[in-house]
């Protein structure tokens, strides 16, 4: 099991971006993400047992009473990896972005205080690029045609209201928390 927190995206971003994924699908022999796993990753909280993910999650509400919603949008693409060798394709993240790092940066502080299993320490210390994985190549598998061709990629704004704990079994995802940000609680 490994756990991480996330922003989910809304029913028409993640329709749009399924849409890209299954027009490439048979273009591109790579490993698509699905479209209701479709997530914008704020923490990789590693390999908790159980007992601690409990403990987790008062301190996720607690970060997420700290900031308030986000106005989000999925724009651009790119890749990870070498020019000749990119390893992962994603859509670009638009919008709140300086909000969306202070969140992030709270999160990873107050998150990774402890040491977890599975977490390794480039994890608390990595610049954060957030965005929205669609595929992960095979090795030496250029995503360039499609690269260029998802460059104009745009999907409406979105206001992302919460942020989700999840665990990840057998590549399944499993909501195990949600926490509202900001007045969002009081509302």
């Amino acid at each position: 099991m490994s756990v991480f927190l996330a922003i989910d995206l809304d029913d028409t971003s993640r329709a749009l971006a399924g849409q890209v994924i299954e027009r490439a699908r048979p273009t591109v022999d790579a490993r698509w993400v699905h479209a209701d796993k479709l997530h914008l990753t704020l923490v990789f909280l590693g390999n908790p047992t159980p007992a601690h993910v409990a403990t987790l999650t008062p301190l996720v509400d607690a970060v997420a009473s700290r900031h308030g919603p986000l106005s989000l949008s999925l724009a651009g693409v790119g890749t990870f990896g070498t020019a000749r060798a990119p390893s992962v394709l994603w859509l670009g993240v638009g919008g709140a972005l300086e909000a969306l790092s202070a969140l992030q940066a709270d999160a990873r502080q107050t998150l990774l205080l402890d040491d977890l299993p599975g977490v390794q320490p480039v994890e608390r210390t990595r610049p954060y690029a957030p965005h929205v994985t669609l595929a992960r190549a095979k090795v030496g598998l250029p995503f360039g045609d499609l690269e260029a061709t998802l460059r104009d990629f745009a999907a409406p704004p979105f206001t992302a209201r919460h942020v989700t704990l999840f665990e990840s079994v057998a590549s399944s995802y499993r909501a195990v928390h949600r926490s509202a940000l900001g007045d969002e609680k009081r509302a």
